[in-house]
């Protein structure tokens, strides 16, 4: 979008500036080593945000101290270090949830620490720094802040307490505008995919999300769809809303920082999901314990799972344990840096992805930006990520699960055709392209 005449990035009469507010980003960081889609889109973003625009002052980057509870100034770089070297990387949590149920036993929690002690006594650095540094004046979001600049929040933030208070009390002190991404309504529209007090808590901050917002991003139609009917249902007054899809791929220049390390089996399915009841994990279990049994294990590739542990899934992986992973024909691997999880990708026969329910589905067009054909479900969002250029199944149906992975499996000629068709037609969606359409609508809204 044109700027005003005579507009700039410097000075009283500077262009408005993106504020993107990355603390939940950070603090993620903090606990665990490898992101989820939460927190990969928002990198991805960051990222290329910062290479386009991040040297004329057109977007910046700030955090609202879950410490503090101050909005104060960061720069990209703090991001790309809590990426590259997370102090979580130490972390001994082996579930996403566990953090969060840490001071729930007074027990537990002081034997967790005890066996833990320097990593507890990094995060408590990190809490002293914010409460030291709060008074710096380098740091002070209100010497750069203008009226008509725009905070945009990105990842998680209701895991961040009174998040939206805050928010509309920056709106009301700096005069600014406010605009946040959904993701997905999973917590509401699926409640029994995640934990109660999840449930709760999404729901109070997308009600109070939406009330302080000048403008809802999401990620897809679906996602936009599902809202809109939401707040038909009970009444909520939506500000405008936006959709903007992510792109596709993992940053070769971050790739290029990192070695590959990991043997891969010689020919192997991959999924890539965290590991939770709504991904569906269970469906290819069954799968292959069908496969094994109706070919053998010689002419059955394995099985591979990459991804964190997540909610809801303890008795799949007690039955995975109980039959020794189906005698090893099924990998679970976790915390792959990103050049092997691209490895990962080219070295797959195929990927699947049998999720139940998506606000995107990421993983997918990672599949396809690395020239590997997939066969996924046909619910939620999905099918907006490839279109016809791969293959669906209904996730609740295993007839139809079988018949569409047996046949890329044992029908040879089907999957080289169907992967060439892939690669002469896919057209990645870059993340220039996500960012350009993002801050054309956050311009619109600035203007408005």
């Amino acid at each position: 979008m044109k700027l005003p005449e005579g507009s700039h990035c410097t000075g009283r009469n500077r262009a408005p500036v993106i504020w993107f507010e990355v603390e939940d980003f950070l603090r993620y960081f903090d606990h665990f080593r490898n992101p989820t889609g939460l927190q990969r889109v928002p990198f991805e973003i960051y990222l290329e945000a910062d290479r386009l625009y991040g040297l004329t002052g057109r977007v910046r980057f700030c955090r609202l101290s879950l410490y503090t509870k101050q909005i104060r100034t960061t720069n990209f770089e703090v991001i790309l270090a809590a990426f590259l070297n997370p102090l979580g990387a130490s972390a001994p949590w082996k579930k996403l949830w566990e953090p969060a149920r840490l001071g729930r036993k007074l027990s537990s929690t002081l034997g967790t620490i005890l066996r833990n002690p320097r990593f507890f006594f990094s995060l408590l650095k990190t809490a002293a720094h914010d409460f030291v540094s709060t008074g710096v004046n380098r740091y002070q979001f209100s010497s750069f802040v203008r009226p008509g600049d725009i905070l945009v929040s990105l990842g998680a933030p209701w895991g961040v307490p009174h998040y939206m208070k805050h928010v509309a009390e920056a709106k009301r002190r700096y005069g600014i505008k406010h605009a946040i991404l959904v993701h997905d309504l999973i917590p509401i529209e699926y409640e029994s995919f995640v934990e109660q007090q999840h449930v709760i808590q999404f729901r109070n901050w997308l009600q109070d999300a939406i009330t302080v917002s000048d403008v809802v991003l999401t990620i897809s139609e679906h996602s936009r769809d599902v809202l809109v009917r939401l707040a038909d249902a009970v009444g909520w007054s939506l500000p405008c809303i936006e959709v903007v899809k992510p792109g596709s791929g993992l940053n070769d220049r971050l790739i290029e920082r990192n070695q590959t390390t990991i043997r891969f089996p010689p020919r192997y399915v991959l999924y890539v999901s965290t590991i939770e009841i709504r991904k569906n994990h269970r469906l290819l279990i069954n799968m292959w314990r069908r496969l094994l049994k109706q070919y053998g294990a010689d002419f059955v590739p394995n099985l591979i799972f990459v991804g964190k542990v997540g909610w809801l899934i303890d008795d799949l992986l007690a039955d995975l344990e109980a039959s020794n992973y189906l005698d090893g024909k099924i990998m679970l691997v976790s915390d792959l840096s990103d050049a092997e999880l691209r490895e990962c990708y080219r070295s797959c026969l195929f990927t699947v992805f049998p999720s139940l329910c998506e606000g995107w589905g990421l993983p997918i067009a990672e599949s396809l930006a690395q020239g590997k054909f997939c066969v996924a479900s046909n619910r939620t969002s999905i099918p907006e990520v490839a279109g016809g250029l791969i293959d669906y199944f209904d996730p609740t149906n295993e007839d139809d699960a079988f018949a569409k992975i047996e046949r890329l499996l044992f029908d040879r000629k089907y999957l080289t055709e169907r992967e060439a068709q892939l690669q002469a037609a896919y057209r990645p969606r870059t993340w220039t392209d996500c960012v350009h359409a993002l801050v054309d609508i956050l311009d619109q809204t600035t203007y408005r």
